[in-house]
């Protein structure tokens, strides 16, 4: 009886043995692809950590995108640094975690104990008839072109990068590798290229007790280190929980 491993091999080909940085990088993309479309749940770590393998696995055997003619597909370019603010925030502090500031034409779109979702404020007031799986701008659980808090999972291990200051606290920042998207369907392809190379960054904040606080901005964005090392500072963990997986 042909078992799964088989079965992908068929589909894809043998893939070749990755190197553990590569690893490393293609796992915390898998985790990281899942948070994007959902919040972060405790039930289901199972569920969770085979989602994030499959998704690892299309990053490290997937190819190159491609529009018509075969030109490689690009990515809409990113907003400038320059043309964001960092302001205070005003609006009503969530549980799990607050915050100082956010940037200027933003708003905490959701929040619960696992996680905290700032989104531009396009997102607000979607309208009658609108379907949030359809235009993720609105799925609070979709955090595609926003900035989603979270605390890094049980098991992730030590997260790996750039040491930075963070505040007055130790922190680590990740650049993410271009990797695989889904489409509307759920199928993964390769991610558009961008000409800035920016196709995310995770801003890791050690807490006591060896737990993690990570800040993820979505590619594209537009924010330079020092903002987002700024906008991690002024994040403050609460009664949030870890999830697993």
């Amino acid at each position: 009886m042909m078992d799964l491993r088989d079965a992908f091999e068929d589909v894809a080909g043998r893939p070749v043995a990755p190197t553990i940085q590569q690893a490393d990088t293609d796992l915390s993309r898998g985790r990281t692809a899942l948070r994007r479309r959902r919040a972060i749940q405790t039930a289901g770590g199972s569920l969770f950590t085979v989602a994030a393998a499959v998704a690892a696995f299309a990053v490290a055997t997937s190819g190159t995108a491609t529009g018509p003619g075969g030109t490689e597909a690009q990515a809409p370019p990113a907003a400038s640094a320059k043309s964001i603010q960092l302001v205070a925030y005003k609006g009503e502090q969530p549980k799990g975690f607050t915050v100082d500031t956010v940037p200027d034409g933003w708003f905490v779109q959701a929040v619960n104990e696992y996680a905290l979702v700032i989104a531009p404020d396009k997102a607000k007031n979607p309208g009658p008839g609108v379907d949030p799986s359809k235009a993720p701008i609105y799925d609070p659980g979709d955090y595609s072109n926003k900035i989603a808090v979270f605390l890094e999972s049980k098991d992730a291990g030590t997260p790996q990068g750039e040491k930075i200051k963070v505040g007055d606290g130790d922190g680590i920042l990740r650049k993410s590798l271009r990797g695989d998207v889904s489409d509307a369907n759920g199928k993964p392809s390769p991610e558009p290229a961008r000409a800035d190379g920016d196709y995310g960054s995770t801003i890791f904040v050690k807490q006591p007790k060896n737990v993690y606080l990570a800040v993820q901005f979505w590619g594209g964005l537009g924010f330079s280190k020092q903002q987002m090392t700024e906008l991690a500072a002024g994040v403050h963990v609460h009664k949030a929980v870890q999830g697993v997986g």
